[in-house]
């Protein structure tokens, strides 16, 4: 049974909190509710959750803070949840470590559907182990690992999942809205950024540990793997 940890927006918003619960336990997980950023971080030293529901207008700490101090110390999937819908805000979003980003109105089965999108992705795989190469470096799909010159390279179960599909294509120009439907697991909707967002991390990331390959940019269309030894 997945056991998930929502945080809701503020104390007076019960109804959403309420209305995403009813869906939760309709499909056999269970919630726990902190309604401020203190308590949220608190939860998560004392137990072990496979996913946040994470907003980010929470009175005593923001989400975005939240999420950055989640990120220092664990990889555990994030889906933010917000009233802004702005580009910025969902870029904010992704570049600080979440998986997912929802605006609302938002409709309750919604949110769970991106939860069990995640949920899939990043549950163990019961399969043998299944490595992908390119020059230095090392994917270990299953084990959500990425090595180069042996060295770990600390990525989140989406980029992971990004590179992997990248490298699995090396040499292949893939376009934006492709990643977004073989990584994502579903359309969204027409916004690439999200892709941009997350290849400019992954390249962060691995830039200082090899020049031996490299994810280039294809102007109008999308992205690249390639090694360059």
């Amino acid at each position: 049974m997945w056991i998930l940890l929502y945080f809701s927006i503020c104390d007076d918003n019960v109804a959403v909190h309420e209305s995403i619960n009813a869906y939760l336990q309709a499909e056999g997980m269970k919630s726990v509710s902190a309604y401020d950023g203190k308590l949220a971080l608190e939860l998560l030293e004392e137990k072990h959750f496979d996913l946040v529901v994470l907003d980010i207008m929470m009175p005593g700490l923001f989400g975005t803070e939240v999420c950055k101090e989640i990120r220092k110390t664990s990889d555990i999937p994030i889906l933010m949840l917000s009233a802004r819908s702005e580009e910025v805000d969902r870029i904010v979003g992704l570049e600080i470590g979440a998986d997912d980003y929802i605006t609302k109105p938002f409709s309750p089965r919604e949110v769970v559907v991106r939860i069990k999108t995640i949920l899939k992705r990043v549950q163990p795989k019961k399969e043998s182990p299944h490595f992908l190469k390119a020059g230095n470096l090392s994917i270990d799909i299953t084990g959500y690992e990425v090595h180069v010159n042996q060295q770990v390279i600390e990525l989140t179960a989406k980029e992971v999942e990004l590179l992997a599909f990248l490298v699995n294509h090396t040499g292949k120009v893939v376009s934006r809205e492709e990643l977004l439907y073989k990584v994502w697991g579903y359309d969204y909707t027409g916004d690439t950024r999200t892709v941009d967002t997350m290849i400019k991390r992954i390249r962060q990331k691995i830039a200082k540990a090899s020049p031996d390959f490299s994810i280039k940019s294809v102007y109008s269309v999308g992205y690249k793997f390639e090694v360059n030894v």
